[in-house]
């Protein structure tokens, strides 16, 4: 649990960064994969000294690495488009779907126990997962974005799937710096980078404030990384528990305050959380 608070920490900070850099930096979809991707292979380079870094030379390993390049791709590239249209906040609750998903993975593929108040858990939080993404129907045009959210919430899940099944050919960080690595060259031509800044209305200081917070977000990936390891049905649980760090937020926020709706599933959500981390322990 501890673990998983460190990411959630790690991972809002990520995650207001990710609005500004689309709502005032104006990022395309290129550009914010560009930098994201570059600039977290910067800092994961760093961490390589004390990580895992065994790597078998195999086909399997190639394949999981080209898996994670293409569930990155959707990630980054789909969250610019999505991110134009909805909050950081609404995002979360839609990533709540994946909790489903996840649980029965576990189940089938892992040999988790069914358990029955895991399940009606996840429900409650899915639920309030529901009333949240309602009220945010007022304002966002699905059709819009129907494809780059299913296509989102995919590589989200995909994620944390891959790199479990991964850990016996090639470990974690190795296959995330690999993927991160060759996703940035692919995107370099579209990106353009040293025209960001001028296309940019943040200029320098927007590009070197998203860069920086590729610092947490390398360390929230390392971390994810174990977690998805032990659970994936935990992992999916972090998007969920970011979505409470967003609605606390939203009480001092002048321009996103939570409704009645948004409270009521949030609170929901608060307690399938906790409900579902109590019931592993009995």
């Amino acid at each position: 649990m501890l673990l998983m608070i460190t990411v959630v920490a790690l991972y809002s900070i990520t995650s207001l960064n990710d609005k500004y850099a689309v709502s005032k930096c104006k990022y395309t979809g290129p550009q914010l994969t560009f930098l994201m991707a570059s600039g977290t292979v910067f800092f994961l380079l760093f961490t390589l000294p004390f990580s895992d870094m065994h790597f078998t030379i195999s086909p399997m390993s190639f394949l999981f690495i080209g898996l994670i390049v293409l569930s990155k791709y959707l990630e980054f590239g789909m969250s610019a488009r999505i991110l134009a249209e909805m909050s950081v906040f609404e995002l979360k609750a839609w990533l709540g779907l994946t909790l489903f998903m996840s649980y029965f993975t576990d189940v089938f593929l892992y040999g988790q126990d069914i358990k029955g108040l895991k399940i009606l858990c996840i429900i409650i939080t899915a639920a309030g997962l529901f009333l949240i993404a309602r009220e945010g129907r007022k304002q966002v045009d699905y059709k819009k974005i129907a494809l780059p959210l299913v296509l989102y919430l995919a590589a989200k899940f995909s994620y944390g799937f891959i790199m479990k099944a991964a850990e016996s050919y090639i470990s974690s960080t190795m296959t995330l710096l690999c993927a991160l690595v060759i996703l940035a060259l692919i995107m370099l031509p579209a990106a353009k980078p040293l025209k960001i800044p001028k296309e940019s209305p943040e200029g320098m200081k927007g590009m070197l404030i998203v860069l920086a917070c590729k610092l947490p977000n390398a360390l929230g990936l390392l971390c994810e990384n174990r977690i998805a390891a032990e659970s994936l049905t935990n992992y999916s649980f972090i998007q969920p528990m970011i979505l409470i760090v967003m609605f606390v937020s939203g009480f001092f926020s002048q321009k996103e305050k939570p409704s009645k709706l948004s409270l009521a599933g949030s609170l929901c959500v608060i307690a399938g959380i906790f409900g579902f981390q109590a019931a592993g322990l009995i």
